[in-house]
């Protein structure tokens, strides 16, 4: 197979120089692309390391492939020039060692994130030697990253009142309540969350099953990118009174069409406690009874029976004492009263009395002068 290969090689390139001659020109050098005489692709991870959180160490190994049709060799020796932010680890490219074509050879390099807001460049030209024709070509790698204060891939977790702490405080047994987190894309690389992400653990690592999800901005294929914010609703409805805490776990999918990118995880500690609520007092049903209505019954007075006085005689004394009031224990005004007279009526008639006891009085002392 690789003779055939030499071959067509051999018959490519006899004909460019036969037209080369009648045309009276040169020959072309040969392009680096899949199926030409020297191409040498990079199928995995590049030398652009992208944006890198600072501090960060991240390291890295580069794929080299031989998809061209003659056979090469490629001196490792300008790799060593690399310096920080990066470093050389270790390379399979020996100098001298053909690399037939489908054959690939990997470097290792580590970059160590400078501060923000550095952008590190150092390209390194390595030299293609064809087993076949003279000559070298080049390859250039260019290493290349941003530093950046947070990761590339990062977002931040707000409580409603903005504490480190989401905290549920003291609620009674078997009432639900439920606070609401907003998640903020805080970094370069757009996320993507799910509810099947959110996982409440307590100290020990165990599934608290009194606080859940109930509820979301997440959609299925829904990509927030950066300073982009979607909400979860946790809900907590405590079975028995108590005291629990531990931690809210949220994973973000790193949608930048890097397989390689990590998801992205915060962690975020809560607090919550339960308490038996009062035993109701039963209000006692209130039957209230109609109260009759009294009968107002007058009190009968007792009737005063008149006695009369004994006269005495003929005798003006005795005249004088039928005539007096004072004469006799009847009182007209009592008795009147006890029949239910009105007071009025009474007065009236007493009055009528007094008059005629008067009159009385007045014909006896005629009477008397008459006889007298």
């Amino acid at each position: 197979m690789f003779s055939l290969h030499r071959s067509r090689a051999a018959a490519v390139f006899a004909g460019a120089l036969f037209a080369a001659a009648m045309l009276g020109g040169a020959v072309a050098p040969a392009s680096a692309a899949p199926g030409d005489q020297i191409s040498v692709s990079l199928p995995g991870l590049t030398p652009d390391f992208g944006y890198v959180k600072q501090g960060s160490v991240v390291p890295r190994t580069i794929e080299l492939l031989n998809d061209g049709i003659d056979s090469i060799t490629i001196d490792p020796a300008p790799l060593s020039a690399l310096t920080s932010p990066y470093s050389l680890v270790s390379t399979t490219i020996a100098a001298g060692d053909v690399i037939a074509p489908g054959q690939r050879r990997t470097i290792s390099v580590t970059l160590t994130a400078p501060p923000a807001p550095t952008v590190a460049n150092q390209p390194v030209t390595l030299m293609m030697v064809s087993s076949d024709r003279p000559g070298m070509t080049p390859l250039t790698l260019a290493f290349h990253s941003e530093s950046l204060t947070t990761a590339r891939a990062h977002f931040d977790v707000k409580t409603p009142d903005g504490a480190a702490t989401l905290g549920f405080g003291s609620v009674t047994v078997g009432t639900p309540v439920s606070k609401r987190l907003t998640l903020t894309v805080a970094g370069i690389d757009p996320l993507s969350f799910s509810e099947g992400d959110v996982r409440v653990t307590d100290s020990g690592g165990a599934t608290v099953g009194t606080v859940r999800v109930t509820g979301s901005s997440f959609g299925a294929g829904t990509t927030y990118r950066p300073m982009e914010s979607a909400t979860v609703d946790l809900t907590f409805t405590p079975t028995a009174a108590g005291s629990v805490s531990g931690t809210i776990t949220i994973t973000g999918r790193t949608m930048s069409g890097n397989p390689e990118a990590p998801s992205v995880v915060v962690a975020l500690p809560f607090t919550a406690a339960a308490a038996v609520g009062p035993t109701p007092t039963p209000t006692p049903t209130s039957t209230t009874s109609p109260s009759p209505t009294p009968t107002s019954t007058g009190t009968p007075q007792p009737t005063s029976s008149a006695s009369a006085a004994p006269g005495a005689g003929g005798s003006g004394s005795g005249g004088v004492g039928a005539g007096s009031g004072r004469g006799g224990t009847t009182r007209p005004g009592a008795s009147l009263a006890s029949t239910g007279v009105s007071p009025m009526v009474a007065s009236g008639f007493g009055l009528v009395m007094l008059l005629g006891g008067a009159a009385a009085v007045v014909l006896g002392i005629r009477r008397r002068r008459l006889h007298g």
